[in-house]
């Protein structure tokens, strides 16, 4: 009995495994500027290093989520051969997650048209760049589902839009999100830059 359990006990493993490997993955899509040179693109620093005001304590989100995004951006694209650099960034990285925030907005805030109220807002972003470049394409962080991460990479010297990644819905916002699960999402994200990256 004992030598004719082992062989279900490898299968049931085998099962395990083949599930495991079929979880699904981030849902990825981008856009960019058409115009852009990427090849020139070798430092990014952060859009704003530090929120300008305290996160709103009445919106329900994990406050680790910030930092998670950070340390999974320098990560991701550290491996694409970007690097860290506040001094004289070549991109500056703006990020965010669509929230549900229909009964938060403060209707005595206007924000410059084409932004909405995300997560990055709530927490005290204040996000001010250009999208000239996708003039059909953008979207607006609040018309994105629940739990989508944007990952905006911006031209400084322009103020503008260059690159746009998106993962649809992968954040957990009831609170489910740790390292782990933002390190995926993100390097789901960033492996699509620049473009024509298929990794």
């Amino acid at each position: 009995m004992k030598q004719a359990t082992k062989p279900v006990h490898l299968l049931l493993g085998l099962c395990f495994l083949l599930l495991a490997g079929c979880a699904p993955s981030v849902q990825v899509a981008t856009d960019y500027d058409r115009s852009a040179n990427f090849s020139q693109y070798q430092t990014f620093s952060f859009y704003q290093d530090r929120p300008s005001q305290p996160r709103d304590a009445s919106v329900n989100f994990n406050a680790s989520l910030d930092q998670y995004l950070r340390n999974a951006i320098r990560q991701s694209l550290g491996n694409q051969g970007l690097r860290f650099d506040t001094s004289n960034p070549d991109l500056k990285v703006a990020y965010d997650v669509a929230v549900n925030t229909e009964t938060e907005v403060n209707t005595n805030y206007a924000y410059p048209t084409g932004f909405g109220y995300g997560y990055s807002y709530w927490y005290g972003y204040r996000y001010n760049y250009g999208f000239n470049r996708f003039p059909t394409t953008y979207r607006t962080i609040n018309q994105y589902k629940e739990g989508t991460v944007v990952v905006d990479l911006i031209n400084p010297d322009t103020n503008e839009l260059v690159w746009r990644g998106i993962g649809e819905a992968a954040v957990d916002m009831s609170g489910g999100i740790d390292q782990e699960r933002v390190n995926k999402i993100v390097s789901e994200i960033l492996q699509k830059y620049p473009p024509g990256s298929n990794m």
